[in-house]
């Protein structure tokens, strides 16, 4: 006689974001803070995907208004690597940026690591620096970033075209100045992380105040220790600030943050993890964090 066993199914694990809206449901209803708690969680789940699949990203800060390009297959195709791509680490490094403009990036000299599209430079005009590098290792990502700036020029000084594709671009436009938006040159060039160095025309390293880096830690396309170098090189004033978005992605050898934060103190360089409060309430999520590095001072 045989006993017949039976296996109790796998319960089914809910999608993380459906998740989080409906412990949001339940939160906002024991609370009686339903409406406003819904409409916040919902705003937080829906920018991310909101523009993903756009050919062209719809910006907005301090209400000025300004698209830049994406070329959806440019990582699948090899062409642009991830760089063609407004990811949403960027987008709350832009939103945490606009809270804090005056205090952060006005009157600064700015430089964008890893630029990608290009939205951290024009949005780091719009608050106000004074001068911006935009820097990317892809020569092609530099001339997007290039295209997308002057395109920023044209909309935000009011020429808005209704097909953002007729803006005229002059072609492989890196390594020059290459439009003025708010009083704010800014400047393009190729800059790979470990090799070259920046252009004189920008400046060396002494020159600026804020060095930005969207979503560029990410080991498993990119080593860590070439970013943390050239952050290293570029923290030469005493008051200089790295700010940087970092989406957690699963990295099989380390936890992506804890080895940049190893590689950084053997530098001497701090890092702070800027607490969620101080984000832009909408674009605020569980998984992207946004760090300060500085250089340690001798006490």
């Amino acid at each position: 006689m045989t006993t017949e066993t039976t296996t109790e199914p796998t319960p089914k694990v809910a999608h993380p974001t459906a998740k989080a809206f409906f412990d949001a449901l339940d939160s906002s209803k024991s609370s009686g803070r339903q409406s406003e708690s819904l409409k916040r969680r919902s705003q937080s789940l829906g920018w991310r995907n909101r523009h993903s699949q756009s050919e062209f990203y719809p910006i907005e800060v301090r209400s000025s208004q300004f698209t830049v390009q994406q070329v959806q297959r440019g990582e699948i195709e090899g062409t642009y690597g991830t760089g063609a791509t407004v990811w949403p680490a960027a987008m709350v490094l832009v939103k945490y940026m606009e809270k804090h403009g005056p205090s952060m990036i006005a009157s600064k000299r700015v430089v964008d690591l890893g630029s990608g599209t290009g939205v951290t430079s024009v949005v780091s005009a719009i608050l106000g620096a004074s001068h911006v590098c935009c820097t990317d290792g892809e020569e092609n990502v530099v001339n997007l970033a290039a295209k997308n700036i002057q395109r920023a020029e044209t909309e935000l000084n009011g020429d808005r075209q209704e097909d953002p594709e007729a803006v005229e671009v002059e072609a492989n436009a890196t390594s020059k100045r290459l439009a003025t938006i708010n009083n704010c040159p800014i400047y393009t060039q190729k800059l790979w992380w470990g090799e070259d160095s920046l252009h004189e025309e920008h400046g060396n390293a002494e020159a600026y105040d804020v060095i930005l880096v969207a979503d560029c830690v990410l080991p498993k396309l990119y080593p860590i220790a070439p970013l943390v170098q050239v952050i290293d090189e570029l923290l030469v004033k005493p008051e200089a600030v790295a700010i940087l978005s970092y989406e957690h992605r699963y990295y099989p050898d380390y936890h992506p943050r804890e080895k940049f934060e190893e590689l950084a103190k053997e530098r001497g360089l701090v890092v702070s993890i800027i607490p969620h409060e101080e984000y832009d309430p909408i674009y605020s999520v569980d998984d992207i964090q946004i760090w300060h590095v500085k250089r340690q001072q001798p006490l």
